[in-house]
């Protein structure tokens, strides 16, 4: 199965917008790519390695990974010498861990060993970027994974769906939980594409004071010291993309 037909390739779409959470995201995402030999999948933005280990984990997306594996990778700060952590923050195409080696240390090597006695013996990792600038990891992985060119476009289509929708799923949950209205949401998003009040007031067919007072009353329920910093609080959250 390394083509999706394009029928399937719609299904697994409407599968991935109909999900509700990240438990159901990564069910389909594995249960579609279980024929590829995948078994574990995670997704997650880049954390600063300099973050507590419980800031760091709250950085994925979605996953399931083997949990011993998964908890000695944080508690043990091994986010600073993954091999590809340092291919995501390069942006590289989707890669195969066979790539993994010349140019990479023997520690680097070592944690890609470890990793295999968890059953993370092959995988594809594919690299993206959100729109807010914070680079993202979604990895594949298993005893024997496809890696093949025609599996990793799958695995890309698949992964940008998925971090998609996920990351739109956080968005409406931080939405929900700062009550920020719609429209609260709507002037914040196009404050942080450059739109000024008059234009947003057009976009929206409101007044100007009426958006600046949605804008007012977005920065008093984020907590921010001005409309720059509500904007950067609102993509930080997710509330906005």
């Amino acid at each position: 199965m390394s083509r999706i037909p394009l029928e399937r390739t719609f299904a697994f779409v409407q599968g991935i917008q109909a999900a509700n959470t990240a438990a159901e995201v990564t069910d389909r995402v594995r249960r579609e790519t279980s024929a590829l030999g995948v078994q574990y999948v995670v997704a997650g933005v880049i954390p600063s390695p300099t973050l507590s280990v419980a800031a760091q984990a709250r950085h994925i997306l979605l996953g399931e990974w083997p949990r011993e594996w998964g908890d000695a990778y944080f508690r043990r700060g091994l986010l600073r010498r993954d091999p590809t952590i340092r291919r995501v923050l390069r942006q590289v195409p989707a890669f195969s861990w066979r790539t993994i080696g010349v140019e990479d240390t023997s520690d680097d090597l070592a944690l890609m060993d470890e990793a295999r006695e968890h059953g993370l013996a092959e995988g594809v990792t594919v690299p993206m970027m959100s729109l807010d600038g914070r680079p993202v990891g979604f990895s594949f992985a298993g005893r024997h994974v496809d890696d093949s060119p025609e599996a990793s476009g799958v695995f890309t289509l698949i992964a940008n769906f998925a971090a998609g929708r996920v990351l739109e799923i956080r968005r409406n949950q931080a939405l929900a939980s700062t009550r920020l209205t719609r429209r609260e949401a709507e002037v914040l998003s196009w404050a942080s594409v450059g739109k000024t009040d008059w234009e947003i007031s057009v976009i929206l067919s409101v007044s100007e004071a009426a958006v600046r007072k949605h804008f007012h009353n977005a920065r008093s329920k984020l907590g921010a010291m001005n409309r720059t910093h509500a904007v950067a609080l609102a993509l930080r959250q997710a509330i906005i993309r």
